[in-house]
């Protein structure tokens, strides 16, 4: 989502002027409570079904961020026709619907048994023994933040990396609701150092990377370069320890399938660590680009991933918002 929902127009001027941002954060807050209140007095399913009705309406209306999920899907998938981009972007924005909505559900997802089916498609030592941690890294595929969930019920302790939202009063709001997870949340702030140490501690160290970082290096995605992390490999390197990409394919409504695939290590051990540290994220990249072609619906890519003049004849999309989402695996 957009930094201001309401009042979107005016976000250069509220970027100006203090009061303006304030109100329009609250209002957003207010907006945002009310759908998160009534998903919690909802059944769970009923709950992912209101939200993504809730996504489908709102997201028609916020035309700057449909125009980003628009330019992501129509480079990922060239061969869809513009009412075929259309209703893939509708799509898109009823899942994020659902993900809001399971928010205030994210225990009930841990707890009943019948909501997360675990698959290991490569045993690890972490799985049989905790105490010996890797690196966890997913994408922000159907509701990513069951990842969490599904290591807390392998009893994986771990430490996630977040992206606190602009909008301080929905981060609380976020951040009540990820207690849920069972995990501990790092700001992604001086994230290389927290995650390290996290490592050293004995904590797993996850994070959600299919998104672009303005410092990163490129990696192919979709054809196109792509600036991304090394982080995760980087830490993997150092530690000795395994890189380990995790799937979450919704079932139905809020049933999730949660994957763990084999171990990404590097094709050429000789190499130096940044070539080593390169090949894996692209292999992490080609991974993701899989399970996106599988489910694009379930994609949710609301950040520009490539420069404007990437998608000829696609519509300007300026400026870096700020994002109700998480870094969280």
């Amino acid at each position: 989502m957009a930094e201001f929902i309401v009042g979107n127009s005016l976000r250069k001027l509220a970027r100006e002027h203090r009061f303006l941002q304030r109100l329009l954060w609250r209002l957003d807050y207010a907006l945002i409570w009310l759908v998160v209140w009534l998903a919690r007095r909802l059944p769970v399913d009923a709950a992912s079904r209101f939200g993504g009705r809730v996504g489908a309406w709102a997201g028609s209306r916020m035309k700057r961020k449909t125009a980003i999920f628009r330019s992501n899907l129509a480079l990922a998938f060239p061969e869809l026709d513009d009412d075929q981009l259309d209703t893939l972007v509708a799509r898109a924005w009823g899942q994020a619907g659902r993900v809001l909505a399971e928010y205030p559900h994210l225990d009930v997802l841990l707890r009943d048994e019948d909501r997360l089916v675990i698959e290991i498609r490569e045993p690890i030592v972490t799985y049989s023994d905790p105490s010996q941690p890797c690196v966890f890294v997913a994408a922000h595929l159907s509701n990513w933040e069951v990842a969490c969930s599904a290591m807390a019920k392998l009893g994986i302790p771990n430490a996630s990396l977040y992206s606190p939202p602009t909008n301080p009063l929905l981060n609380r709001l976020l951040l009540e609701s990820r207690q849920a997870l069972n995990c501990q949340l790092l700001p992604r702030d001086n994230s290389a150092r927290l995650l390290m140490r996290a490592l050293k501690e004995g904590r797993s160290a996850a994070m959600v990377m299919d998104r672009r970082v303005d410092d990163g290096v490129p990696i192919g995605f979709f054809g196109h370069d792509k600036t991304s992390t090394l982080l995760p490999a980087k830490l993997a390197l150092k530690r000795h320890c395994d890189l380990v990409p995790i799937q979450v394919e919704r079932l139905t409504d809020a049933r999730y399938r949660v994957i763990f695939h084999p171990p990404v290590r590097p094709r050429n051990p000789g190499a130096d660590e940044a070539s080593r540290a390169t090949d894996m994220i692209q292999q992490v990249h080609n991974l993701f680009e899989d399970w996106i072609r599988q489910r694009p619906a379930d994609w949710f890519c609301s950040k520009r991933l490539w420069p404007k003049n990437t998608v000829p004849n696609q519509p300007e999309v300026g400026g870096h918002d700020a994002e109700i989402d998480s870094y969280a695996a």
